[in-house]
C-alpha cells in the first residue's frame, strides 16, 4: 500500500542534459512540498580501483554508498531485483567476489533483503598474467541505489581510470 502511493506520488523525470550525461532523475512530490533524491550515480559512487599488493591477478573495486541508501547484493534477494555487477569490457574475470551482505527490511517489502550498505569491496580474479601488460581496465559496476521507501533508477558506473 505504502509503495502504491509513492509510486502514485512520483514523478519520474528523464532529462538529458550536457552537464548530467542523460542521467535519469526522479522528483517526487510528497504532501505541500517536493524534493530532489537524484539519480543513482548521486548517491553510488566507484572510489578506486587497485591491484591486490599480493597477487597481481586481482583487482578490487571500492564502491561508497551515502547514508540512506543501499544497493542490492549479489546475487538479489529476489528476480525482480537489479543485482550489484561488475562488467569488465576489456578483460573477463575468473571469477568475481561480491562482499557479505546484511539484511535490510525496506517498508515496501514483506521480507528482509540482502543488500550493501557504506563501503564495499568488489574482487576480480583474473588468470595468471592477463593484466601484467594492462595500464587501465575497463568496465562498469551496475548499481541501484534505494532508500527504505523508494529505488531510483539503475546505472552503470564507469570504472575510474
Amino acid at each position: 500500500m505504502l509503495l502504491a502511493a509513492i509510486l502514485l506520488k512520483a514523478t519520474y523525470a528523464y532529462a538529458a542534459s550536457p552537464d548530467d550525461g542523460g542521467a535519469a532523475s526522479i522528483t517526487a512530490a510528497m504532501g505541500q512540498g517536493s524534493y530532489h533524491l537524484g539519480g543513482t550515480a548521486d548517491h553510488v559512487r566507484i572510489a578506486t580501483i587497485n591491484r591486490a599488493d599480493v597477487d597481481e591477478n586481482k583487482i578490487i573495486v571500492t564502491v561508497e554508498i551515502d547514508p540512506g541508501f543501499h544497493i542490492n547484493a549479489n546475487p538479489a534477494s529476489s528476480d525482480y531485483l537489479i543485482p550489484t555487477t561488475l562488467n569488465m569490457t576489456d578483460q573477463t574475470p575468473l571469477r568475481v567476489i561480491y562482499p557479505e551482505p546484511v539484511r535490510f527490511k525496506p517498508k515496501f517489502a514483506d521480507e528482509a533483503l540482502d543488500v550493501y550498505e557504506g563501503t564495499i569491496r568488489i574482487t576480480a580474479e583474473f588468470p595468471r598474467g592477463a593484466l601484467a601488460r594492462i595500464r587501465y581496465l575497463f568496465g562498469t559496476v551496475t548499481a541501484q541505489a534505494c532508500t527504505d521507501v523508494i529505488c531510483l533508477p539503475p546505472a552503470d558506473l564507469a570504472l575510474p581510470q
